[in-house]
């Protein structure tokens, strides 16, 4: 069950950039989503965030929590559509929704022939280190 935690609205600031992460044995490139403003404490429950619209909504990689307790940041494959509704929250707490089809995000996207060394693009086919063991 899902409980919805009503704030009022506060402005935000929303980014979206490819970024590197060490994961497993070698770096990832994964798209982050950035949200600065509001309040993100750090707790017990575990953050999450997923973009939906009316299909299936895609759930974050992983997702951490500003060491200021003033944003977030959540891991995507680097191929999901920022389309329909940004969901964050903690647990089964939702605490924002922000309507990603207004904002029109453009992830500015790393240049692969600058990095040096072997990495992996997670993409939603190929999530590499992030592949649901069964």
């Amino acid at each position: 069950m899902v409980e919805f935690i009503y704030q009022r609205p506060v402005p935000m600031q929303i980014t979206a950039d490819e970024v590197l992460r060490e994961i497993g044995t070698r770096p990832h490139l994964t798209l982050r989503i950035g949200i600065r403003g509001g309040s993100f404490p750090l707790r017990a429950l575990e953050p999450f965030a997923r973009i939906g619209s009316n299909d299936k909504p895609v759930k974050a990689l992983f997702a951490e929590i500003d060491d200021d307790e003033r944003g977030m940041r959540a891991y995507f494959a680097t191929d999901v559509r920022l389309r329909g509704t940004l969901t964050v929250g903690y647990g089964s707490e939702v605490t924002a929704t922000i309507p990603l089809d207004k904002l029109r995000l453009k992830p500015s996207r790393l240049d692969e022939a600058k990095i040096k060394g072997a990495f992996h693009r997670v993409t939603l086919k190929e999530p590499g280190a992030f592949r649901v063991q069964d």
